[in-house]
């Protein structure tokens, strides 16, 4: 039930309601009576913030990070603050757990606080299709491309996952390594699909076999899930020269638990990592990962947003370069 609702039924003007709602005097006794009767009827609440809402003049951005254990998220959400810090907008960041759902949250935030836009710190690109649509100001979605989405409202940054992932495991099998295993996410994930495609490219391309069964572990995107995706993966098969994970978490896990289970990294297993986060640049051994610029996608992120926000400029979906780091976790035979 709405204001324009009750408008409907009693027959008024949604003008005469809100003054009846407001309690402005300016309304005669009779129409009072018949606004109010319909109230109660259906126990109407006036939405108290409602007034200060539009006086803010949809002066709030809102933050969304998926993923409350992401070392990499928590890092683009630190940048990002200290730039928004500057700028005359109000900030409400909202975190959310990996396996929650982004758009039901984004679609009830948009209706309860009516904000200037989204920006979204991780997610699943392919979540973003009907129910999003609801949504109708400006958002840009930081890490995952949107590209595939057709939504004129949504813009997204990131870098070309299969092409980077493509990159490590051309780089894995020109270090000699055949026999490689995953550990990555679930495949309803757009960024997962994508690195696995990257990954299996580059297989094919080197004629070199691949088994699911055997050679994938599914685990969630942080240290104690790779950990535990390792000793399943191991149990499967212990042929392995190399592991390639889809991220810096992941590998820190996975070789924590190589470890654990007598193996020597690299020596006896090589180990990727996806991230270029700066704690795989003190580990030991030091990670060979894929880098993102954290910094430029931030800067590209918020331009796109406030181009959207302030001048009305269109959705666009841009990539950063990727950057692989040369690390210590991988041994050529």
């Amino acid at each position: 039930m709405t204001i324009k609702d009750i408008a409907k039924e009693c027959g008024c003007a949604i003008g005469t309601v809100s003054r009846v709602l407001n309690n402005h005097p300016d309304v005669s006794n009779k129409t009072r009576e018949r606004v109010l009767a319909v109230v109660k009827k259906y126990n109407f609440v006036l939405n108290a913030n409602a007034k200060s809402l539009k006086s803010q003049e949809r002066k709030n951005i809102i933050v969304v990070v998926k993923g409350s254990s992401s070392p990499l998220l928590n890092s683009l959400l630190e940048c990002l603050q200290k730039k928004l810090e500057l700028l005359p907008y109000t900030v409400s960041v909202v975190v959310l757990d990996e396996n929650d759902d982004e758009v039901k949250n984004a679609v009830r935030l948009y209706y309860e606080q009516k904000p200037a836009g989204f920006i979204f710190l991780g997610g699943l690109a392919e979540k973003y299709t009907e129910d999003f649509n609801r949504v109708k100001v400006p958002c840009v979605l930081i890490t995952t491309s949107a590209a595939s989405i057709n939504n004129e409202f949504l813009s997204s940054i990131s870098i070309d996952d299969e092409k980077a992932a493509y990159f490590v495991t051309d780089h894995l099998i020109k270090m000699g390594h055949k026999k490689i295993g995953v550990i990555g996410g679930k495949m309803d994930s757009e960024v997962t699909c994508a690195r696995y495609k990257g990954f299996l490219k580059a297989m094919e391309e080197n004629s070199l076999p691949f088994d699911f069964e055997s050679s994938y572990e599914v685990s969630r995107y942080s240290m104690e899930s790779g950990f535990t995706a390792t000793e399943k993966l191991i149990k499967k098969n212990k042929d392995f020269t190399a592991i390639f994970t889809m991220s810096d978490v992941m590998a820190i896990g996975t070789i924590r638990k190589l470890t654990e289970l007598g193996f020597k990294v690299p020596d006896d297993i090589s180990v990727t990592g996806f991230d270029g986060l700066s704690l795989g640049e003190f580990y030991c051994p030091r990670l060979s990962t894929v880098r993102q610029n954290e910094e430029e996608m931030i800067e590209k992120g918020l331009a796109v947003f406030l181009g959207s926000v302030e001048k009305s400029e269109k959705s666009v979906h841009l990539y950063v370069p990727f950057e692989f780091v040369e690390g210590e976790s991988i041994k050529k035979l």
